[in-house]
């Protein structure tokens, strides 16, 4: 149970720190972008997809009971990190496919789907919420394995998170409307936003079969090359042992 719960703190992680990048990125960006300074994301909807982050989420990936293969796993260090390199990878390429496809809906959407902007809005929202609804099942995995499925019959609350999550948002689109700032769907629109979202589970496959000795090499060059800002004089604080066990802990996830 140990090793699980380690995951299952992992897993959750990778989630959101997904969701919090594009959503942080894609609203400050199409505010910024807008004559009327709105973003694309409106406040309720924000609502709405923190819960789907920190309620449904935790409580879908906090629940997969133990795995074979996590019991044939070897114990991590102590000063393993919590966050390691394939993480990171599925991290960083989950929010790169997220970002294109609200970036594309949002400012060339118009143009090529010829919707009214209420409806593209609502599009973007319905889209970005199911990318991240299916990414909750990539998320269920934290190495290069393939099997995102594994023990999922077994795990019956993140089958109920699931359905609650799809039919909530099926229920703001057709009712919640007004709340919610959005116009009700048609057929086309609504296939767009299912297929977009599902395609983050094959995009979760080409990330993992991406070799991560080359996010390794990467992420080696930028730390080489990156400016690093100084700390502030009154910020520093002596480090004791177990700051420096820490310390080493967190940089070895990209050695």
């Amino acid at each position: 149970w140990g090793r699980a719960i380690n995951d299952a703190v992992k897993k959750f992680l990778q989630f959101q720190i997904t969701v919090n990048i594009t959503a942080v990125i894609l609203t400050f960006v199409s505010a910024v972008a807008s004559a009327e300074e709105e973003a694309v994301l409106k406040a309720i909807q924000l609502l709405w997809v923190n819960l789907i982050m920190d309620t449904f989420a935790a409580l879908a990936l906090a629940t997969d009971p133990p795995t074979e293969s996590q019991l044939r796993r070897k114990p991590e260090a102590k000063t393993a990190p919590l966050i390691t390199l394939t993480m990171w990878k599925m991290i960083i390429g989950q929010s790169i496919y997220q970002l294109i496809v609200s970036f594309v809906l949002h400012f060339g959407g118009p143009s090529f789907l010829k919707y009214p902007k209420d409806e593209m809005d609502a599009l973007v929202f319905n889209t970005f919420v199911f990318m991240q609804i299916f990414k909750l099942i990539n998320s269920r995995r934290i190495d290069n394995e393939l099997n995102i499925f594994e023990g999922l019959s077994r795990n019956r609350l993140f089958l109920v998170m699931f359905a609650i999550m799809v039919g909530g948002q099926v229920l703001i689109v057709f009712v919640g409307s007004d709340a919610f700032v959005v116009v009700p769907l048609t057929g086309p629109q609504w296939g767009i936003s299912l297929v977009l979202g599902f395609l983050s589970i094959p995009i979760g496959v080409l990330i993992r079969l991406f070799p991560d000795s080359i996010v390794r090499t990467c992420a080696q060059w930028v730390d080489r090359h990156l400016p690093r800002i100084p700390m502030p004089k009154f910020l520093k604080r002596k480090k004791n042992k177990s700051d420096e066990e820490t310390q080493n802990g967190v940089g070895t996830a990209f050695q």
